[in-house]
């Protein structure tokens, strides 16, 4: 699976795993996510999380985060096991940072979310539900054996599907 297929997996996988580091212990979170409207991918990751969640609690103490997604979900994968190098699979790694509620991207990353989840736009506000970001520094790619495909954050945010 190439760098394409990757970023329309990203755009089909529903609950990808969010590995925030937790202070003093380690945890991952399954969540929703939208880089973009239809058609429109930015290959940024939005979240819309809540702070009762320790998701969004520790990403406010210590932001660095990693986001990983697999192919197995979609069913490409045959009978290959998900953990299979033919079975692709990308972690994007970087800090998990805040958008200010007030800013052009929040608004866009809004939209962008709620374009793809429509049920967040009724999650109860008393739930204080903010509007993240995953800044992308690294990425680790594997789509066939011989392991991790180069790949920078350049190469996977200029890619047009």
């Amino acid at each position: 699976m190439g760098i394409c297929n990757v970023r329309t997996c990203r755009d089909t996988l529903l609950w990808p795993f969010i590995f925030p580091y937790f202070i003093n212990s380690c945890c991952r979170n399954v969540v929703s996510f939208s880089d973009g409207v239809v058609d429109k991918s930015t290959g940024i990751p939005y979240f819309y999380l809540t702070t009762l969640d320790p998701t969004a609690r520790n990403a406010l103490k210590d932001h660095r985060s990693s986001l990983t997604i697999s192919e197995n979900p979609l069913g490409t994968c045959g009978n290959a096991d998900p953990e299979n190098p033919v079975c692709a699979k990308i972690t994007l790694t970087g800090k998990l940072v805040l958008l200010d509620a007030n800013s052009k991207e929040s608004k866009f990353a809004q939209t962008a979310l709620f374009t793809k989840h429509p049920e967040m736009k009724g999650w109860p506000q008393s739930h204080n539900f903010r509007i993240f970001k995953l800044k992308i520094e690294n990425i680790f790619m594997i789509n066939w054996f011989g392991g991790p495909k180069p790949l920078t954050v350049g190469q996977y945010l200029k890619y047009e599907m």
